[in-house]
C-alpha cells in the first residue's frame, strides 16, 4: 500500500476502547520473538546503484535547475546525505525492520530540526520538513537521525569515541522520553510544548549555551517583514513585486502564473477559519518561482506576493509535493490522486500530527495531476549551523532532536505497542547499524562525485 493511502487510513482510524495501554506494551514485548531488538543492529550487502537511484528523482525535477543542485549536494557529505533520502529509504525498507509501523517523518536528520513561531508568536524548535513522511517502522526515523549524528560529528572532526557514546545516548533519550510519555493520558501527550524555553530546560546544560542563544535571537529578528524587505522591491508606479535573482527567483511564463493563482481559490479552503477570513482581506501582486534547499531544490517552488487591505504584505511559499523519494524509485508501484489524499494534503497532514504546533497559514491544492502545499515563508523559521557547535553544543543538540523525535512518534498511539517493544539493548543496536551506515553514505558520495565528474550526472 502506498504510503500517501496509508496516511489516508490513519485519519480515519479510531483505535478500539478494548485496548489499554498495557495491551499495546504487551503486544511489543510479543514483537520480539519475531523481531528481535538485536536485529535492528543486522547489516547486509547494499546492492543497487546511488547514481541510477538520484536520476530516476531527478527526472521529476527541473532539468535546468540540476548543475546547481548536485553543487550544493557535493558540497559535503552531510549536504549530499540531505539530497537524497531515497537512498537511506531503500536501505532501510530492504533490511531487518521491527515492522512496528507508525506515522514517521521520513526524513529526521538534524538538519531537518528548526526554529518556527506558533500562532501565538512563541519561538518553537521542532521538525521542520515533511516532504517524506508516511507510515512505516518506527525505527527508520531513529536510524536516518543518529547517521546524522555520526555523519555531521565525523565532518567536524569530533572523537570517534565520543560520537559512540553521544548516539548510544541520544537512543537512550528517544527510547526514555518515548516511555515516559505513554505514562501520561493521550490530551497531556497532545499539549506537550516544543517551546524553545522549555526545551532548554529539558536537556541539562542546554540553558548555558551562548552560542544556542545567538541562533535564537537569529530566529527571532527574522520575521515577515524582513522577508518582504528582502524579497521585494518598490516600481516607479508604485507596486510592490518580487526582485529578480536568477536562477534561483525567476519570472514565470502566464499560464504558470494563472495556474498558481487560481490554485489559491483551492487552497484557502484548505486553511483554518480564521486564516480563511484573514485572507479575503489580501489579494494577490506577484508570484515568483524561488527555489530552496537542497533535497528539495529542482521542485517547483514559488513565493506569493500578498498585500492586504489597510497596507501590509504577506509572503507565502507554494511547494510543489512530490511523492515520498522511495516511490519515486525504478520499478515502484506509484498511485494516483484519485486512488489516495493528494501529495499537498499529506505532507500538511503529518505536519500537523507530528509539530506539536503548526503554521496557521498551512494548507494545499492540486492544478491538473500536480499537488502543492503552502506555508508561510520564513517567518521566525531558522536553523542552527550545526558547523559552528563545539561537541558540548553538538550534544546538547543531538539530545534535543532525540527528545523531539520521541515526542513526534507518540502521537500516533501504535507508539504505545513501540514502549513495549525496546528495552536498553536497543540504545546499542541503532548505534551499531548507524555507524556502519556511515560508511555507505561516504561510499555513494564518492560514487555521486564521480558521476558528476564524467558526466553521468549534469
Amino acid at each position: 500500500m502506498g504510503s500517501s493511502s496509508d496516511i489516508k487510513d490513519l485519519l480515519r482510524e479510531r483505535v478500539a476502547a478494548k485496548y489499554t495501554i498495557d495491551d499495546l506494551k504487551e503486544t511489543g514485548k510479543k514483537i520480539r520473538e519475531t523481531a528481535p531488538i538485536e536485529s535492528l543492529a543486522a547489516v547486509s550487502k547494499i546492492d543497487r546503484d546511488p547514481v541510477q537511484f538520484i536520476n530516476s528523482v531527478e527526472q521529476n525535477l527541473t532539468e535546468s535547475l540540476l548543475p546547481m543542485r548536485h553543487q550544493r549536494m557535493g558540497a559535503s557529505q552531510a549536504a549530499f546525505f540531505r539530497g537524497t533520502a531515497e537512498l537511506m529509504a531503500y536501505d532501510l525498507r530492504q533490511g531487518e525492520k521491527s515492522g512496528i509501523n507508525l506515522l514517521i517523518d521520513g526524513d529526521a536528520h538534524l538538519q531537518n530540526f528548526g526554529f518556527y513561531a506558533s500562532p501565538e508568536r512563541n519561538l518553537l524548535f521542532d521538525l521542520n520538513d515533511f516532504d517524506e513522511a508516511q507510515i512505516n517502522s518506527f525505527e527508520f526515523d531513529i536510524k536516518r537521525l543518529l547517521t546524522s549524528v555520526y555523519l555531521l560529528g565525523d565532518q567536524q572532526g569530533f572523537e570517534a569515541d565520543k560520537l559512540d557514546e553521544l548516539v548510544q545516548t541520544d537512543a537512550s533519550i528517544y527510547r526514555k522520553t518515548l516511555r515516559d510519555l505513554f505514562k501520561l493520558g493521550a490530551l497531556d501527550r497532545f499539549y506537550q510544548s516544543t517551546e524553545v524555553k522549555h526545551l532548554m530546560q529539558e536537556i541539562p546544560g542546554a540553558e548555558d549555551s551562548q552560542l544556542l542563544a545567538k541562533f535564537v535571537k537569529k530566529a527571532t529578528k527574522r520575521n515577515n517583514d524582513s522577508v518582504v524587505k528582502k524579497y521585494t522591491l518598490t516600481t516607479d508606479d508604485g507596486h510592490m513585486r518580487f526582485k529578480d535573482d536568477p536562477p534561483s527567483s525567476v519570472r514565470l511564463d502566464q499560464a504558470t502564473y494563472q495556474a498558481i493563482y487560481d490554485g489559491f481559490t483551492q487552497y484557502r479552503k484548505t486553511t483554518r477559519a480564521d486564516i480563511l477570513v484573514l485572507l479575503s482581506q489580501y489579494r494577490i501582486t506577484d508570484i515568483i518561482h524561488h527555489s530552496v534547499g537542497i533535497g528539495s531544490f529542482g521542485t517547483n517552488c514559488y513565493l506569493v506576493l500578498l498585500s492586504g487591505l489597510g497596507g501590509g504584505h504577506i509572503v507565502l511559499q507554494v511547494k510543489e509535493a512530490l511523492p515520498p523519494r522511495q516511490e519515486l524509485l525504478p520499478h515502484t508501484e506509484r498511485m494516483t490522486l484519485q486512488q489516495e489524499v493528494s501529495q499537498g494534503q499529506r505532507i500538511i497532514a503529518a505536519q500537523m500530527i507530528l509539530q506539536k504546533a503548526s503554521d496557521p497559514f498551512l494548507g494545499w491544492f492540486n492544478v491538473g495531476d500536480k499537488s502543492y502545499y503552502v506555508r508561510q515563508f520564513r517567518d521566525m523559521k531558522g536553523s542552527v549551523d550545526l558547523e559552528e557547535l563545539n561537541f558540548t553544543e553538538f550534544q546538547y543538540y543531538t539530545q534535543i532532536t532525540a527528545y523531539l523525535l520521541a515526542m513526534a512518534h507518540a502521537q500516533t498511539p501504535q507508539a504505545a505497542v513501540v514502549t513495549g517493544y525496546l528495552d536498553k539493548h536497543f540504545d546499542s543496536a541503532v548505534q551499531r547499524w548507524s555507524k556502519w551506515y556511515l560508511n555507505q553514505v561516504k561510499a555513494d558520495y564518492s560514487a555521486f562525485l564521480r558521476a558528476v565528474d564524467t558526466h553521468l550526472l549534469a
